[in-house]
């Protein structure tokens, strides 16, 4: 019985096992059937849609992509659904009905995005059109010479996957190419009309890069940072043409890139590297390694020190080298880098634990420095230029002491605003002349001048001296300078001209000529020996003189006053210098020549008076050399102050000057012994004065006085008024505004007029200006007017006071240099480089103005591959 159920159990076991596996058979054919009928769909689906482009079937790839997942997911849930029991049948139904419903509402989001693909491939078909168009009858593209700022010089590397060095990413972060003046864009034909791109939508979107090879614009922080495919992906790899939907609340494809996803994340990726690079912001190596940090901290310091050394040593002309004891130099430098360690712990490590080679100290890392200095002394000042806008050049030349020919290079500029405003007369530095000739002049002074950064088409005046390489009116620089700037007007340097005045006027007469030599030898004598200086000195304290200077100062023919100082020391020691010479001839018997033929020229009485009446002249002209001197006189100034003193001068011709001189003259002849007399009169005199006279005063006045015209001749000629276009600007000065006639007011106009903020409204403003001051005090000169008035409502008057104030007056800047160069490239010094003259030179001449020790570290660590760590970069 037993058996009997045993076998009838197995039995029934069988027989539900083949009703579960029939079970099982059946969900798997619904299973099948279900899968095909989902790949049948896809299939349709891209049938539908083959006469799509590439991008359009990969998108449909995609949908496609993501409906075999869902599938997937649903065989899955179906085959779990199959290892339930038979009561979860109707739940499995249930699940794969809404398996179903989801596949459906992915069939429909592939299709809508299949849509879209459509879209993005007739745009990216239009760009491709736009982009093999032709202008002006030749293809934009590759044929094009590539600018160093043009984007498509970086777009290749992006394309092709390879990473941008920092350098590269700094310079299309930093740069933009910038069109050249009178540039027309390309024109293309979008929706009928004839566009081009426009460079204003540069200053709302700083992002965009134009490429004048391409005629295209693209995303410079995308190029560098963009990973993120989309929508405008054109700015990225082939560049953006379409200028019609540049801009726009709705079709504006500029404004939407730059709200892209991808587009922000690229920007605050680009933010984060200029952080980095301009050290505001710590880069990943300091983050991570605190260690690596306070090195960097360390090695900063310790180059501080240094450059702190050599700007103190450089501000105060004081030589860094010296000379070699052994292996070792014991040069200021070095002896200071030494004592400031023993103080300066970071410094006293650095030394200590520096290798040899990387001490930084050497006299190459000290040129670099000095020329990093230079650079930040000049950029400052070339950043104040640029503030005033206009700008004249002063260029003179003179050799050092190793016989290179430095030309020196100064602008004159009018800076400030305000009770803040100044003329400003600033060295540049020093270029050498491989030829003196006129063209290799200019070429180096236009050259320099834009190698500095300054915007030469702002240049609106010339200062030179008067040598004819200079000053020719053919070929000489100023002419070939004018040539290309117009309207920078040339100025023969005054004190130049003034001195030539003082040069002729005491060589031209004989007599005055022979008494200027004799005065020069006395000169020479007394300053060839301390004893004999020191003798002379003794005796003018015996006489109960007191002077500022010791002996009698050299005559010099640059130095501009060197004359008139010279002259006036030996009138106010007279007799002391006779008492000397008068022992000096007979105690000394090695000079008791030349000193007994000194005396004997001294009691002359012809010499005496000569010496007394040409230093009479000479001190009326005195002032006005200290005065040209100065940088804040304007060119009109110069000329009325030369005028003044011309008039001064002549009206002592008709007053009481030559009856003064001859006393004055009197009174010394009798201190020495000399009785006043008048040369003997022959009958042919042909190479001196011989007018008959009653008297001695008579004969002096009339041979030597009267004709100390040729002077004020002199300053006739080289002070002539000028009426020059540009000097008519000194007739707006409120005391002079009454001489400002409607012809000149013309003239003036038209030379100042592409100058001009508010060209339309000048006549008006003068009419204003005029009305101004119609009462109360009148200013007289430019300066005043610009710092003790507001010239806000007078745009186009202030324009033109600027001009004219910036005009040049003298090259005294430049012949400041050169005493600066003197000092600096000694006999000791003369194999000093000339980099290295520039740089001290700046420093030196430039002590005034703050260096920016960090900023000339960030110079210098930029200047090349450094072993020391600085992280600046």
């Amino acid at each position: 019985m037993d058996a009997f159920l045993s076998k009838k159990k197995k039995e029934k076991d069988r027989d539900g096992d083949s009703k579960q596996e029939s079970k099982e058979d059946e969900r798997e054919n619904r299973e099948s059937k279900l899968e095909h009928r989902e790949e049948s769909h896809s299939e349709m689906e891209g049938e539908r849609h083959t006469e799509d482009d590439e991008a359009q079937r990969h998108t449909v790839e995609e949908g496609g992509q993501r409906s075999a997942e869902d599938d997937e997911a649903q065989r899955h849930t179906v085959e779990e659904g199959g290892q339930r029991s038979a009561e979860d049948d109707e739940a499995q139904r249930h699940t794969v009905e809404e398996g179903g419903q989801r596949s459906a509402e992915d069939d429909e989001a592939q299709r809508h995005t299949v849509e879209e693909g459509g879209q993005r491939s007739a745009e990216n078909e239009y760009s491709r059109e736009q982009g093999n168009m032709e202008i002006g009858g030749e293809e934009i593209g590759s044929s094009c010479p590539q600018h160093p700022f043009d984007p498509v010089r970086v777009k290749n590397k992006v394309i092709n996957g390879d990473a941008l060095t920092d350098d590269e990413k700094k310079s299309v972060l930093q740069n933009r190419w910038l069109a050249p003046q009178g540039y027309s864009y390309p024109k293309r034909t979008l929706g009928g009309k004839q566009l081009r791109y426009n460079p204003q939508c540069e200053k709302n979107y700083e992002w965009l890069s134009y490429s004048p090879s391409e005629d295209a614009a693209y995303c410079a922080t995308c190029l560098c940072f963009n990973k993120v495919k989309g929508k405008n992906f054109s700015f990225l790899t082939k560049g953006f043409t379409d200028w019609k939907n540049a801009v726009g609340d709705k079709r504006g494809v500029i404004p939407r890139h730059s709200h892209s996803e991808g587009h922000q994340r690229a920007t605050e990726l680009a933010e984060n590297f200029m952080l980095i690079t301009q050290g505001q912001k710590k880069d990943i190596k300091s983050v991570i390694s605190k260690q690596y940090d306070d090195k960097v901290m360390a090695n900063r310091k310790a180059l501080l020190s240094i450059i702190d050394i050599i700007v103190c040593l450089g501000k105060r002309n004081v030589p860094f080298r010296g000379n070699w004891e052994g292996s070792s130099e014991n040069g200021n430098f070095n002896y200071f880098v030494n004592w400031k360690a023993q103080f300066d712990t970071t410094l006293k490590q650095h030394l200590e634990t520096a290798a040899k080679n990387a001490k930084y100290i050497s006299p190459q890392i000290q040129n670099d420095l000095i020329a990093c200095c230079a650079e930040d002394i000049r950029e400052t000042l070339i950043n104040n230029i640029k503030t005033a806008k206009f700008f004249t050049v002063l260029a003179d030349e003179s050799m050092d002491i190793s016989g290179i020919e430095q030309l020196s290079l100064c602008v004159r500029y009018v800076s400030g605003e305000g009770e803040s405003s100044e003329i400003r007369e600033d060295f540049l530095g020093f270029c050498p002349l491989t030829q003196q000739d006129a063209k290799t002049i200019a070429t180096v002074i236009l050259r320099q001048l834009t190698e500095w950064g300054l915007h030469t088409e702002y240049l609106r005046g010339q200062g030179y001296d008067g040598a004819s390489t200079m000053s020719g009116h053919v070929s000489g620089v100023q002419k070939r300078i004018s040539d290309v700037h117009p309207r920078a007007m040339y100025t023969h340097c005054r004190s130049h001209a003034l001195n030539l005045v003082v040069v002729h006027g005491c060589s031209d007469l004989p007599i005055v000529r022979n008494t200027m030599s004799i005065i020069e030898e006395i000169a020479v004598f007394f300053s060839g020996s301390s004893a004999r200086k020191g003798a002379l000195e003794a005796e003018t304290s015996k006489e109960g003189q007191t002077t500022k200077k010791s002996g009698i100062p050299l005559m010099s023919d640059t130095r501009w006053s060197s004359r008139s100082t010279t002259l006036s020391a030996f009138v106010e020691k007279f007799t002391a210098v006779h008492s000397v010479l008068e022992k000096m001839g007979v105690e000394k018997p090695s000079v008791s020549a030349k000193a007994a033929t000194l005396r004997h020229s001294m009691e002359s009485f012809e010499t005496i008076i000569t010496a007394v009446m040409v230093n009479e002249i000479l001190g009326y002209i005195h002032p006005l050399t200290k005065l040209l001197q100065t940088t804040h006189l304007d060119i009109l100034t110069a000329y009325e102050e030369a005028r003044n003193m011309r008039q001064v001068i002549a009206n002592q011709r008709e007053d009481k000057g030559s009856r003064l001189c001859f006393e004055k003259a009197t009174a010394l002849a009798n201190s020495i012994g000399v009785v006043p007399a008048k040369r003997r009169v022959s009958v042919r005199q042909t190479y001196r004065a011989n007018v008959t006279t009653e008297s001695v005063e008579d004969h002096y006045r009339i041979n030597l006085f009267y004709p100390l015209d040729h002077i004020t001749a002199q300053l006739d000629e080289r002070f002539a008024k000028n009426n020059k276009p540009p000097i008519l600007a000194s007739y707006l000065v409120p005391s002079s505004l009454k001489y400002l006639t409607p012809a000149r007011e013309d003239e003036m106009l038209r030379w100042y007029h592409e100058d001009l903020p508010d060209q339309d409204t000048a006549r008006q403003e003068i009419e204003r200006w005029r009305h101004k001051f119609e009462d109360g005090p009148l200013p007289s000169f430019a300066l005043e007017v610009l710092q003790k008035h507001n010239l806000s409502f007078f745009p186009n008057i202030k324009c033109m006071l600027k001009i004219f104030l910036t005009l040049p007056v003298t090259t005294c800047a430049c012949e400041r240099s050169f005493s600066a160069m003197r000092r600096l490239k000694t006999w000791l010094r003369s194999t000093m480089s000339n980099d290295r003259l520039t740089g001290l030179a700046m420093m030196h001449v430039h002590q005034k103005v703050e260096v920016d020790r960090e900023n000339i570290l960030r110079r210098w660590d930029a200047s090349g591959h450094r072993r020391i760590q600085l992280a600046f970069d």
